[in-house]
C-alpha cells in the first residue's frame, strides 16, 4: 500500500476519533457572512465590547458560559460546568441549531438560548467557523 494513502488515513481516522474532523471552510466567505449576520449582536474584535452576545474574538477553545461580565442563560453556565468548550464540530451544531444544541449539551430539555438566529446552511457554518478561526 502506498505510504501516503495510509499517512492520510490514519490522520483522517485520528481527527474523526478526536471528533475534530470538519469540512474546511472559506474564511473570506465567512467573514462576509459574519459580518453580516452576526455583528448585529456580536463584537469580532479583541477586547470588543460585549453587545446582545459576548464577543466572538477567540472563541475556540473557550468554556461555555464563561465571558467575563456576560450573563449567560443557565444552560450555558450548565454546559460549562460540564467541560464543554468550543470547538468546530460543537460550533458548526451550534450555529445550525442553537437552542437544541444547548438543551443537547446541558441535558436540560427546557434549556433557552438567547441566540435566536441561526444558518441554515452547512457550508454557511463551516465558512463562518473558517472566519472565527482567523481572530485569535
Amino acid at each position: 500500500m502506498n505510504k501516503g494513502i495510509l499517512a492520510a488515513g490514519v490522520v483522517i481516522a485520528m481527527a474523526l476519533a478526536n471528533g475534530t474532523a470538519f469540512a474546511a471552510g472559506d474564511a473570506a466567505a465567512g467573514e462576509k457572512i459574519a459580518k453580516a449576520k452576526c455583528t448585529a449582536c456580536h463584537d469580532l474584535n479583541k477586547g470588543g465590547p460585549i453587545k446582545v452576545g459576548p464577543p466572538l474574538f477567540g472563541v475556540f477553545g473557550r468554556t461555555t458560559g464563561t465571558f467575563a461580565g456576560y450573563s449567560y442563560s443557565p444552560g450555558y453556565v450548565t454546559m460549562g460546568q460540564k467541560g464543554h468548550a468550543w470547538d468546530d464540530a460543537a460550533l458548526k451544531s451550534y450555529l445550525l441549531d442553537p437552542k437544541g444544541y444547548v438543551q443537547a449539551k446541558s441535558g436540560d430539555p427546557k434549556a433557552n438560548s438567547k441566540m435566536i438566529f441561526r444558518l441554515e446552511k452547512d457550508e454557511d457554518a463551516a465558512n463562518v467557523i473558517a472566519y472565527l478561526h482567523t481572530l485569535k
